[in-house]
């Protein structure tokens, strides 16, 4: 469960299975996960509006991670497990989360195209759920 509000943990699942369907597209890291943080948590933002905030740390090897929160301060961290699988600390979890920052969207072409996809992805996986 990402959430206890069903609305946004159903839109949150959306994303996750979009991001599971990406990887199989395009299996060039080691999980799902694996770098998609930024993109996972823009298409949940996208999807849900003012429901979260976007919001950054850097992880253990100096990169950011990218997760929402509620504006009541509920985690969302749809990419968690890249650390997980790992065995190493959650940055939206653990200590490092004291040093986030709000994120806000950003333009670079090689992650608007990756969102771009997903969105696609979660836009087919509706339209076929809804007939």
């Amino acid at each position: 469960m990402y959430s206890k509000n069903p609305d946004l943990d159903k839109k949150a699942r959306i994303v996750e299975a979009a991001l599971i369907e990406f990887y199989e597209q395009n299996p060039k890291k080691d999980n799902p996960y694996d770098g998609m943080c930024y993109c996972a948590s823009v298409c949940l933002k996208k999807l849900v509006g003012r429901a979260v905030i976007l919001w950054k740390v850097k992880d253990h090897n100096g990169t950011w991670h990218w997760w929402c929160e509620t504006p009541e301060g509920e985690v969302i961290d749809l990419t968690s497990k890249q650390y997980e699988l790992k065995n190493l600390p959650v940055p939206s979890s653990g200590r490092a989360s004291r040093l986030k920052e709000q994120g806000r969207i950003m333009s670079f072409k090689s992650y608007q195209k990756k969102i771009d996809k997903l969105m696609e992805i979660i836009e087919q996986n509706t339209t076929q759920q809804a007939r």
